[in-house]
């Protein structure tokens, strides 16, 4: 044992002093002779097999990979450059244009893409965008022959016979159809065919009404963006407010639709947006139950068998097409149905208020250039004004809008406001597809009584020339409501206000935007007795030119 120990340490002893025991592998002899374990030899390494057969070579005239570049998307197909440069000018101007401070991807991503694959919205587009560039050529003095108008028509050609022909195959895209809708609304704005244009819009709202009841499992229907529907709204707001031809029984149709619509979803706000499209349907049914209503009394009123309130004329404004125009069918008491309809109107009001204030007052706290601020304007504007015609809505005594003067000094006063931030975003054209504030001074021109009100409201239309929301140009507006001022105020007492037998009923108009002419009638009540006369006059806005400045 003591031997084996001691040949066990010399063996050791030798690894330590790095001599080798033996030759033989994978133990030396030595070892084993000696019955130790051996562990001068570590375990061999096994290398992997390297592949011996051809490579492929790069070729010597190769680019280096520092040298690749990825190709960006360069956009829809275009059979011609003018088309692609127009695509851009409407991607870099005229969709944030058309947006103004709303939330909304409709004008800057939906519509756009769109174009990919829709040969009718890519001619619409392109024709919006060259009338956009148009507009801006007007302003420097150049006709309508110039080269943008032009290539607008031809685009907005090839743009109506797409639809014609997807009318013939009918209709099987909705969502297609809703846009092509809502962009040639713009199309006839820009042209200045606001009838026209109105019209288009009553059809959309139509369109959208018809998918919702037959179409609510439809695959093709569950595909329509929410920003559509939205956008579908503000065409309704525009027919509404401007030039109405549908019946009081569609009115009275879309009256239950809304009703509806607010049934089932909560007034809970958690943003500006919400606050806003909230506030859309709640002004969309107070004035379709306006013009409902109107036709409804109109119809009962014996005293309005020897005079017409209904749409009649598309391309007139007349007693029955529009909520401007003195209710000549009024009776002295408004009907117990219609009142009650009225209150319930109010009270909608009244509680979007209460729901929308805290959102309300924090927009309104921000900067008067933000978003937040100019939209929270926007808003207070139109339920002042939707106040005031809710209010007056059934009765022909023009006294009656002195118990609003609160509500003309807010309108007129957010205006101002927000005046300057809107020109200041202005990209070229002015051309806006929202409500924005011309509704409302249009308003305060035609109903404030108060002189320092009215003609503040009047004053702005007169500098915002060009500007134009969907289908209300405020050059042409500034002159309608200036030629009702200076007719009434020949009367004005020393107070600055209006008497009584001075003011004037606007009861029509025939106008065409794009010739720049109007003939103006309206009621007055001349004599001790009050009879009243009929005055009429035509007014023009071509005479200065479109003047951007």
């Amino acid at each position: 044992m003591l031997a084996q120990f001691r040949f066990r340490q010399w063996a050791d002893r030798c690894r330590i002093r790095r001599v080798k025991c033996d030759e033989r592998k994978p133990i030396c002899k030595r070892c084993v002779n000696f019955g130790v374990h051996c562990d001068g030899y570590t375990k061999p390494v096994v290398k992997p097999k390297i592949p011996t057969g051809p490579r492929p070579l790069v070729p010597k005239n190769a680019p280096k990979t520092s040298h690749l570049r990825v190709q960006p998307y360069s956009g829809p197909d275009f059979v011609c450059e003018d088309e692609a440069r127009y695509f851009r000018f409407y991607c870099e101007n005229v969709a944030a244009q058309l947006s103004g401070p709303l939330e909304t991807t409709l004008w800057d991503r939906i519509i756009p893409q769109a174009v990919e694959t829709e040969p009718l919205i890519k001619h619409a587009v392109v024709a919006v965008a060259a009338l956009n560039k148009s507009r801006i050529d007007a302003a420097k003095g150049i006709g309508k022959s110039n080269p943008h108008h032009q290539f607008a028509l031809l685009q907005y050609g090839k743009a109506l016979k797409r639809i014609r022909d997807t009318l013939n195959e009918g209709i099987k895209d909705p969502r297609r159809s809703l846009m092509a809708c809502m962009l040639v609304f713009c199309l006839e704005c820009l042209q200045g065919y606001q009838s026209s244009a109105s019209n288009q819009a009553s059809v959309g709202v139509a369109l959208l009404q018809r998918w919702c009841i037959d179409g609510k499992s439809s695959s093709d229907f569950k595909q329509i963006e929410d920003d559509i529907c939205h956008g579908l709204s503000s065409l309704d707001l525009q027919a509404l407010l401007f030039l109405d031809s549908r019946s009081g029984a569609i009115h009275r149709d879309l009256l239950k639709f809304a009703a509806e619509i607010m049934e089932w979803k909560p007034m809970i706000m958690e943003s500006l947006k919400d606050c806003y499209l909230y506030w859309q349907l709640i002004m969309r049914h107070c004035y379709h139950f306006i013009a409902a209503a109107r036709s409804e009394v109109s119809e009962e009123n014996s005293a309005s068998s020897s005079q017409s309130t209904s749409p009649g004329n598309t391309r007139s404004f007349e007693p029955g097409n529009n909520p401007w125009s003195s209710f000549l069918a009024a009776a002295k008491e408004t009907p117990v149905n219609v009142q009650i309809e009225l209150e319930a109107c109010i009270a909608n009001v009244h509680r979007w208020e209460r729901a929308s204030k805290e959102l309300m007052e924090e927009a309104l706290s921000s900067r008067k250039d933000s978003d937040e601020y100019i939209v929270a304007a926007m808003i207070r504007i139109q339920v002042a004004m939707t106040e005031v015609a809710l209010g007056t809505a059934f009765s022909q005594d023009e006294m009656g809008y002195d118990d609003f003067t609160a509500e003309f000094d807010t309108i007129t006063t957010f205006s101002e406001t927000i005046h300057p931030a809107l020109i200041a975003r202005d990209r070229g054209s002015r051309f806006h597809y929202n409500l924005g504030i011309l509704p409302g001074l249009c308003q305060v021109g035609m109903w404030c009584r108060q002189k320092s009100i009215r003609g503040r409201a009047i004053s702005l239309l007169m500098k915002s020339p060009e500007m134009q929301e969907g289908v209300w140009n405020s050059e042409s507006l500034g002159r309608f409501v200036n030629f009702l001022r200076s007719v009434e105020e020949d009367g004005a007492d020393p107070d600055d206000v209006v008497p009584a037998c001075k003011r004037v009923s606007w009861i029509g108009c025939s106008v065409s935007m794009y010739e720049k002419i109007a003939q103006v009638r309206c009621v007055r009540r001349d004599g001790d007795i009050g009879e009243p006369v009929e005055t009429s006059d035509f007014i023009t806005w071509w005479g200065d030119g479109f003047n951007l400045k």
